[in-house]
């Protein structure tokens, strides 16, 4: 009987950490990543300095992940306008507000987008995956970060166990070592204009990330406001999004880039059976997670999250992103990322230095 009694925290305290980190992966992986174009736009191209970037942005999102957690969590932030505040200060912090906010709106279009290419992938229309993807996001953020919690629980597992086929079905294998793993990543030569720039591509992946995964992880405290479940579920979901982008990138350089807008789905689409439905079930996964994290960041952002216009403001928010869309899921991707990730910057930077603030009241906030 005592040893149940002690045992069970234990269990409920992992569960927790797997929630966390859940999210945190959920948050940034999305429809760029999944795809492959994202893994070989920041990443794969730059053959094996490229490799090597990815390890340095995985210590990056490790680190400064559960950093923000518990910054969120001292200063008891609603929304990431009060941590970017916090952060820069109130001038650097309101245009840091600003761009962040027209980029989360940019963004839900970006993954609406992605669904309408994979409902036309699949022989369906573009508006059909859109529409009810949107649809879909409403429904689930009715019930808040619990709802976003729920959705990752389900898919990132799935995209885990999608990385590891891949790989064992596309990319050269390894004697099992980490060292013959990164060795085994198939020789990409870069193109002349890519050469040497593929320290500032993984700082940019790491910058824009973070600063993407800002409304919700700073909001976190709100889940759970143990600083210990925080920080362990940061650091497995950093760890964990290094692994994943690993396991792609493998794959992405085997295949040398290019097939269109969605490579990796083209790449299981052309195994036949039923591959190409499972991969996008996959695929529309983690878009799906990354549209209702961002979702919930930017309606918290306009309004309090235990507002009865909640709902509303994300119906709305999910109509815009319909018609932002329309622009094209490949086009908004490669024009957009990076500017981001340069402007993401001028955030890293002092998240980077800062010490974290002194908590707010007796510190916890609790579980709501």
């Amino acid at each position: 009987m005592v040893a149940k009694t002690v045992e069970r925290p234990r269990m409920n305290e992992v569960f927790r950490v797997l929630a966390v980190a859940a999210i945190y992966i959920g948050t940034v992986i999305g429809a760029g990543f999944a795809s492959g174009r994202e893994i070989w736009q920041f990443f794969s191209q730059y053959g094996t300095a490229g490799t090597w970037g990815l390890l340095y942005s995985t210590l990056l999102l490790a680190v400064l992940g559960p950093k923000v957690m518990e910054w969120g969590r001292r200063i008891a932030a609603p929304s990431y306008q009060d941590f970017l505040h916090s952060l820069a200060g109130k001038l650097v912090g309101r245009g840091g507000d600003l761009v962040l906010t027209v980029f989360l709106l940019f963004l839900l279009g970006v993954m609406l987008a992605g669904a309408g290419a994979i409902a036309v992938q699949l022989g369906g229309r573009w508006e059909w995956g859109c529409w009810g993807t949107a649809i879909l996001a409403v429904i689930v953020l009715s019930r808040r970060l619990e709802g976003i919690k729920g959705v990752n629980l389900v898919f990132i597992p799935l995209l885990f166990a999608a990385g590891v086929i891949l790989n064992l079905k596309a990319a050269p294998s390894s004697s099992g070592t980490v060292l013959s793993a990164i060795q085994a990543v198939p020789v990409v030569t870069a193109p002349p204009a890519a050469k040497g720039y593929w320290l500032l591509a993984a700082w940019q992946y790491s910058a824009y990330n973070l600063v993407l995964a800002l409304p919700v992880l700073v909001t976190l405290h709100r889940l759970d406001g143990e600083a210990g479940v925080l920080r362990w579920g940061g650091v497995l979901g950093g760890i964990s999004l290094g692994v994943l982008a690993f396991l792609f990138h493998r794959v992405m350089a085997a295949a040398g880039g290019g097939m269109g807008e969605l490579p990796l789905f083209i790449l299981t689409a052309g195994w036949g059976g039923w591959w190409r439905y499972g991969y996008a079930l996959v695929l529309w996964g983690e878009l799906f997670s990354t549209l209702i994290a961002h979702g919930y960041g930017l309606a918290t952002r306009i309004g309090p999250a235990d507002n009865r216009r909640f709902t509303l403001r994300v119906a709305g928010l999910m109509v815009l992103a319909v018609i932002i869309g329309q622009i094209g899921f490949s086009r908004l991707i490669r024009v957009l990322y990076p500017f981001f990730g340069m402007v993401s910057f001028i955030l890293l930077l002092p998240l980077l230095l800062k010490p974290l603030p002194a908590p707010r009241g007796s510190g916890d906030t609790g579980r709501r």
